[in-house]
């Protein structure tokens, strides 16, 4: 366990940062991405403190560039990759373009996790076939149902609906899931989803319209989960052994659950990912 490398996004709070404490705890080398120095550096020392071993990388991942960058970055650190963890995630409540021409949403939630984890497949077939294995984790969320809307992925020609355009990019994301790991067979690579359940992070509180701004805080009261209890799948689909055998699927509370069927659909899948490839093929 001591010479497993995890790289895990998004990981300066909430889920992200539980799950990158109880992995460095579990004695891996933890690389992560962020956009703060200041936050990272805070993490690191944390990381540190309680024995673990780590490095970070500062990248805006809703920027294509930033996150090849990043990915390139990453490459060059270390000489494995045993776990790749697409965490970074947000809810943006007001209509936002990156300076790409991303609507921030779709770029952060999806279009940022395909170009990671193309710039560091390499590495990871490399691990895989020296180790045995390696393994691929995307952050879905049960707020995946919703359809893709092909005409306008980036939300310029209708009014815009910020808890569409997210349960879209986790729609995406969930099959994206399903591709790779077809896609990956025989490599030794395994590719699943998360949906964490309900947690209390920033997410949660953010400024969701009517009527999710009160639906949210009655959900969160009941049923929501403290970060570091939502952490114990995606450190369990990271590094345990009986989650070894576990691709191509989502999961919840430990458990392979069925997500929403169109996500399932292979046609739809394979369209995304030649409707992505076309809008990315300038990071790719």
């Amino acid at each position: 366990m001591a010479s497993k490398t995890v790289v895990i996004t998004g990981a300066t709070s909430g889920l992200g940062r539980a799950t990158a404490l109880q992995v460095a705890e579990k004695g891996t080398f933890l690389v992560f991405i962020a956009r703060n120095i200041n936050k990272a550096s805070e993490l690191l020392k944390e990381v540190e403190n309680k024995g673990g071993r780590g490095q970070f990388v500062i990248a805006d991942l809703s920027r294509m560039k930033d996150t090849v960058e990043a990915a390139e970055r990453i490459s060059k650190m270390v000489d494995r990759l045993d776990v790749l963890i697409n965490n970074a995630g947000n809810h943006f409540p007001n209509y936002k373009i990156t300076s790409e021409g991303f609507e921030s949403t779709l770029a952060l939630n999806y279009l940022s996790p395909f170009v990671l984890t193309h710039h560091l497949i390499e590495r990871m077939e490399q691990t895989a076939s020296q180790v045995g294995e390696s393994r691929i984790i995307n952050i879905s969320s049960i707020m995946h149902k919703a359809p893709i809307n092909w005409d306008d992925l980036n939300c310029k020609n209708n009014r815009y609906k910020s808890t569409f355009a997210y349960y879209q990019s986790k729609h995406m994301l969930t099959s994206f899931t399903y591709l790779l790991s077809n896609k990956l067979k025989d490599t030794g690579i395994t590719v699943n989803c998360i949906h964490p359940g309900f947690v209390k992070t920033t997410i949660a509180k953010s400024d969701y319209p009517f009527p999710m701004n009160v639906i949210v805080p009655i959900v969160g009261l009941f049923i929501g989960e403290k970060p570091e209890q939502a952490a114990d799948t995606p450190v369990w689909l990271a590094l345990s052994k009986e989650a070894k055998s576990i691709d191509g699927e989502y999961v919840h509370h430990r458990k392979i659950k069925k997500s929403w069927p169109p996500t399932r659909n292979e046609e739809a899948q394979r369209r995304l990912s030649e409707v992505t490839r076309n809008m990315l093929e300038k990071w790719l």
